[in-house]
């Protein structure tokens, strides 16, 4: 708007100008009437010989040279005034000329061609005579050189052409300028803005965003134009520089391809700035837990999110724990962990929960228990035991040997039996002892000895007609029988019928004998103790039975038949 105020007013200033010189144009003219020495024939010539000479020296003053010069001739005071006020003129204008060279190239063609046509006009008319001082003035003017020459000629018929020539080179000289100005007020505002900075710039082996050669502050996820000139994207900007790499953005962390500065719209393994390897989903965020890749699956450290990098047991991002080995990958079949092998399920990857013969990794076959553990020694599995080495954990064939006590035989199929009575008795009862103390506390030792003492090794009446070892009386699930018992007090033994517990197998019996004592109270005393000594004498003072004798005679049959080892085995 101010360039505009400053061009109206420059404009008409030129116009007053051209007014002043016409005026003065046509004074002068009456003035030199006066002094004219008539003779058409050689003012004809002398005006085209100066013509021709202020052509050639205006031409090479504006083309050689930028500076001002001015030549004066003052023989008239017409030419005097327009001199000054062409002078005048161009003081306004010089400084814009200056600013180009192309502007200077332009005005000199100017000069040439008006001196060129002042001299045509005097050769073709020997009775019009042109002064062009004040076009030549002005045209050079626009060059920041002015070149005056003023003639004076003793024509009579020459000041009309003196004044209308004045007059049309001083308005075609401030046309000329103010067209000079506009071009290179135009060119130098275009150098400017193409200086200014706006967009995607490279710098600093990033790129920064400009609008208008400012940056924005802030950490901000910006929908711009695109880095690759093509369309527009999202791009994580801190201070207008985007970001690439790992970046934390609300509470995520997500990677930007460090190429074209976008997030990653895929699955992928990568390198973060500083060196450590992530995994990143489809979604661009940086993932933990288990993830998988490539076939197989992965633990991330849900802090670090950096892939394990040795053994544990971890709880995944949905609550199931899984086996990590120190390549980071989810383990399946057989593991050793804390000096135990497991088994995982090699498609849901899960320790296995339920007792099962399983085939491993490896191709050998293995007997895991209900907690997922490699079972080895001896194993009961749909109605027969097994045996599974202690130090291979596979099964035993085709051989004979002795086990906690008991001397047994495993067939071609793996199936054990025993080799005496006593071994067979004992095998019966074997696995129903250890739950008994899984379940309800009472050691296994002590009860596989009550149960050799109150059966006669599973051969009494009551044994073989219901099943029941301890004599306990009452009735199990609705059954019981009726038996004569003897019974001991003040005056000695005598008997009496009583009804007594019926169990479908010799394996209710003893687990049952194990609630007999968690559910009555007297005997607490008794449970989870693991000396077998205290035991049996807690059960003679807690009342279970009335013989003077029953404790040591309970400690004579562990210690005879080493069933201690049973206590171990149950892992006490």
């Amino acid at each position: 708007m101010e360039s505009k105020k400053h061009y109206k007013l420059y404009k008409s200033g030129k116009q007053w100008k051209t007014l002043a010189i016409t005026a003065a144009v046509a004074v002068a003219g009456v003035v030199s009437l006066n002094n004219v020495t008539a003779n058409a024939d050689v003012t004809s010539s002398a005006v085209a010989t100066v013509a021709a000479a202020q052509t050639s020296s205006a031409s090479s003053v504006v083309l050689e040279s930028s500076t001002s010069a001015v030549a004066t001739s003052s023989t008239s005071e017409a030419s005097a005034a327009a001199s000054s006020a062409v002078v005048s003129s161009s003081a306004s204008s010089s400084v814009t000329s200056a600013t180009s060279s192309v502007v200077d190239a332009a005005s000199a063609s100017t000069v040439a061609s008006s001196a060129d046509t002042a001299a045509t006009s005097a050769t073709s008319s020997s009775e019009v005579s042109v002064t062009s001082a004040s076009s030549e003035a002005s045209t050079v003017s626009d060059s920041s050189s002015v070149v005056t020459s003023t003639t004076s000629l003793t024509s009579q018929s020459t000041e009309s052409a003196t004044s209308d020539s004045a007059d049309s080179s001083a308005t075609s000289t401030q046309d000329s300028s103010v067209t000079s100005a506009e071009v290179v007020t135009r060119e130098v505002a275009a150098v400017a803005t193409s200086s200014t900075k706006n967009g995607w710039v490279s710098e600093n082996g990033t790129y920064t965003y400009y609008t208008n050669g400012k940056v924005a502050s802030g950490e901000n996820y910006s929908y711009l134009p695109s880095i690759s000139g093509t369309g527009y994207n999202w791009y994580l900007v801190k201070d207008s520089v985007a970001l690439s790499g790992v970046q934390k953005w609300y509470g995520s962390y997500y990677y930007f391809d460090p190429t074209t500065y976008l997030k990653l719209d895929h699955q992928d393994y990568v390198k973060s700035q500083w060196g450590d390897w992530y995994m990143v989903g489809s979604d661009g965020i940086v993932q933990s837990g288990v993830q998988k890749w490539y076939g197989k699956y992965y633990y991330f450290d849900p802090v670090t999110y950096l892939k394990l990098d040795h053994q544990d047991y971890v709880k995944s991002q949905w609550g199931d724990w899984y086996m990590v080995g120190s390549d980071g990958i989810v383990q399946s079949g057989v593991q050793k962990w804390y000096g135990k092998y497991y088994y995982f399920d090699p498609v849901t990857y899960l320790k296995l929960d339920h007792q099962d013969y399983v085939k491993s990794q490896w191709g050998d076959w293995y007997m895991v228990g209900s907690d997922g553990i490699v079972q080895s020694g001896l194993v009961q599995w749909y109605g027969h035991y097994y045996y599974f080495n202690p130090v291979t954990y596979l099964k035993a064939t085709n051989t004979t040997f002795s086990y906690n006590g008991m001397s047994l035989t495993a067939d071609n199929t793996g199936i054990i039996t025993g080799t005496t009575t006593s071994s067979q008795f004992l095998l019966k009862i074997y696995q129903a002892t250890l739950d008994g103390w899984k379940e309800y506390g009472v050691l296994p030792s002590v009860t596989a000895a009550q149960a050799i003492l109150e059966s006669g090794w599973g051969q009494s009446a009551l044994a073989t007609e219901a099943n029941n070892l301890f004599g306990i009386k009452g009735s199990y699930n609705g059954q019981y029988v009726i038996m004569s018992t003897a019974e001991y007090g003040s005056g000695g033994y005598y008997y009496v019928n009583a009804e007594f517990r019926k169990y479908p197998s010799f394996y209710e019996s003893v687990v049952d004998h194990g609630y007999f004592l968690y559910s009555n109270s007297r005997y607490s005393n008794l449970l989870h103790q693991t000396s077998y000594a205290t035991v049996t004498s807690l059960l003679q003072s807690d009342g279970y039975a009335t013989s003077p004798t029953y404790a040591s005679s309970l400690n004579n049959v562990i210690t005879t038949y080493g069933l201690q080892s049973w206590d171990t085995e149950a892992g006490v």
